[in-house]
């Protein structure tokens, strides 16, 4: 009987795929293990900083909390906006630099020719290195979302966890994203057979998908319409502003810009809405819906990972030559 007629079980193909991709995972573990390491030394400073200010544990609407926290930001926090552009790419690239080489490699050193013509068949090979490399990249960009997000406490106190781009490094929403990156990259490198034009694919994929998630994110449900008795939102709760809008004593909707065209200063604005029968309304998302939010954005950007990976498969089985 020949080789090509007997199909390994899937622990084999597993097997074969992780000793196949075995230098890109341990690159990808230790690399996060490094810059893991680093932010939590980082991290320990900064909440040391915390504590050593008093920017954690003060009042957060007076102004001499504000004060502190600004006092916190020049001695301990200058580099975080930095560090935190980093970590925002650096989370992507993981997925880009796994799911690029995966496929394009094997078609640059024609290897498929012979992975093949094995009793897996190339179906089998295709989707047992998706699954290995998906899995052990979801199980990493977990463990470093966990990391990035207590590192990023501080800068939370400043603009709220909702800010775009602390939300997008909470461990659900980037496990989704850069399992896209791996999926656009796998699929780029199937259809392209170039390893530098898939990687670089994925990592575009990486940068565009916030901007496309923070189009649709205040979708995921309905907003509240909070009506206020005053110019600026009295709520502390960490809730998501969306817009503001006013209404007269009539209950006729007037947007800011006419509501501003009233006239005179802003006291006077002030008198308007507190004991002139003017009224503003925040339209917001409130803070509980954090996790729901993440688990949403998290759910269809790995639907679309899957899709992606799938696309691969079908195009390694139907197309690939």
């Amino acid at each position: 009987m020949s080789a090509t007629t007997l199909a390994p079980p899937r622990s084999a193909v597993l097997r074969a795929a992780g000793l196949r991709h075995r230098p890109a995972l341990l690159t990808l573990l230790a690399v996060m293990g490094v810059v893991s390491v680093a932010l939590l030394l980082h991290g320990w400073y900064l909440h040391d900083g915390l504590d050593r200010t008093g920017a954690g544990s003060c009042d957060p609407t007076t102004t001499a909390c504000a004060a502190t926290f600004k006092r916190f930001l020049h001695q301990y926090a200058d580099t975080m906006p930095m560090l935190g552009n980093v970590s925002y790419v650096l989370g992507g690239m993981f997925g880009a630099f796994l799911g690029g080489p995966l496929l394009a490699r094997e078609f640059e050193h024609g290897t498929v020719r012979f992975a093949w013509t094995q009793g897996a068949g190339r179906t089998r090979w295709t989707a047992g290195g998706l699954v290995l490399g998906g899995a052990v990249l979801a199980v990493v960009a977990a463990l470093f979302g966990l990391v990035l997000r207590w590192w990023n406490a501080p800068l939370e106190l400043l603009g709220g966890q909702f800010h775009p781009d602390l939300f997008v490094q909470a461990s659900p929403v980037l496990v989704g994203r850069v399992l896209v990156a791996f999926g656009v990259a796998a699929l780029a490198g199937a259809v392209l057979r170039r390893t530098v034009l898939a990687v670089g694919l994925g990592l575009a994929a990486s940068v565009a998908l916030p901007f496309l998630a923070v189009a649709v994110r205040s979708h995921y449900m309905a907003p509240l319409d909070e009506p206020v008795r005053a110019m600026t939102s009295l709520a502390v709760d960490d809730r998501w502003v969306l817009s503001v809008w006013y209404s007269d004593p009539a209950g006729n909707r007037l947007s800011e810009a006419d509501f501003y065209n009233l006239g005179g200063d802003y006291a006077h604005l002030q008198s308007l809405v507190h004991d002139g029968g003017y009224t503003m309304h925040e339209v917001y998302q409130p803070a509980d819906r954090f996790w729901p939010f993440q688990w949403i954005e998290f759910g269809w950007t790995t639907l679309l990972a899957v899709a992606l990976c799938a696309a691969a498969v079908w195009w390694v089985r139907r197309r690939a030559v």
